[in-house]
């Protein structure tokens, strides 16, 4: 197995994830931006929220995915 067919099985592994446990993942999205944000003493509060909110959509959109592509 080649290192892009590696990066492909990866990234359907993410979706299937992303579309199975969409809570779970906003959680520990929300959590890691707490974290990240204390780290960094608030220096890049929009940056990671801008961040967070991008992906928060990403799992959304990943999580009606696979809603409708249930049988």
């Amino acid at each position: 197995m080649g290192f892009l067919d590696k990066i492909k099985k990866t990234a359907s592994q993410v979706e299937k994830a992303v579309g199975e446990h969409p809570d779970q993942l906003k959680s520990a999205l929300s959590k890691v931006e707490g974290i990240v944000d204390k780290k960094t003493g608030g220096k890049h509060h929009g940056q990671i929220s801008k961040f967070a909110d991008k992906a928060e959509d990403y799992i959304e959109k990943e999580a009606k995915q696979a809603d409708q592509s249930k049988p």
